[in-house]
């Protein structure tokens, strides 16, 4: 999968904007979660994908509308990961072992490849 930009995550946040004012159920939220799943988020005794989607669509919010950095986006995708998961061993894993997750659900949901 190609580097994403900024750019073409603010054209697709901005059509599924368009879509949910519209009407359309199939927004953003039902791409976040297909791109979780395609990641391997699994709702088996977790956060189901679609819940863990409505978390993740406020943070690409904050990143499209507010400091527009992909860094500090991926850190956050990250972190909702982090916490929306599994406890392993009794304790939460670092930020820093969801990043590549988070960097492939975030590409994911840029070209819709879920």
């Amino acid at each position: 999968m190609a580097p994403l930009t900024f750019e073409a995550l603010r054209v697709r946040f901005e059509a599924d904007e368009m879509a949910r004012r519209a009407g359309d159920v199939e927004g953003g939220d039902a791409r976040l979660a297909r791109a979780l799943r395609a990641v391997g988020w699994s709702g088996t005794e977790l956060t189901e994908a679609e819940e863990v989607a409505e978390m993740l669509a406020s943070v690409v919010d904050a990143c499209v509308t507010g400091h527009r950095d992909l860094a500090t986006l991926y850190r956050d995708v990250a972190d909702v990961l982090r916490h929306a998961g599994p406890l392993l061993d009794g304790s939460l894993p670092p930020v820093a072992a969801y990043l590549p997750a988070a960097e492939e659900v975030v590409a994911r949901y840029a070209v819709d490849a879920g």
